[in-house]
């Protein structure tokens, strides 16, 4: 679990989260910084739900979802300019990656469940 990059990247998505939220004003940061906190940690908690359960489609489904809810947060606060450009540009990059890792691992899922051939629906795509 540790080693596959969709883990990876989600640690280094939340790592960013939680520095670049601590530095949001304050009177930001009890409401929208806590929120994408919590966002970030859902989608964490989904995958990691993901990895250890035999069904993964639910706990897919919401770690989709809390990725959903992260990109508006982030969303807001860049239009809120409490981050930079730059800072935005890059967590963006992280979340397309984090998003597409888990596309492919739900696709990976969808294909198990049908009959589909898959080299290891189990396991996050690598």
């Amino acid at each position: 679990m540790t080693e596959s990059p969709l883990f990876a990247r989600c640690n280094d998505l939340t790592i960013w989260v939680f520095q670049a939220t601590v530095r949001y004003p304050r009177h930001y940061r009890a409401a929208l910084g806590k929120a994408t906190q919590d966002a970030v940690l859902r989608l964490q908690r989904e995958l990691v739900a993901a990895a250890r359960r035999r069904e993964k489609r639910q706990a897919l489904q919401a770690a989709d979802e809390a990725l959903a809810e992260l990109r508006l947060l982030l969303r807001q606060g860049h239009a809120m300019s409490l981050m930079t450009i730059g800072q935005y540009e890059h967590v963006v990059r992280l979340v397309d990656e984090v998003g597409r890792l888990l596309g492919g691992w739900r696709k990976a899922q969808a294909r198990a469940a049908t009959g589909g051939s898959s080299d290891s629906p189990d396991s996050p795509v690598q």
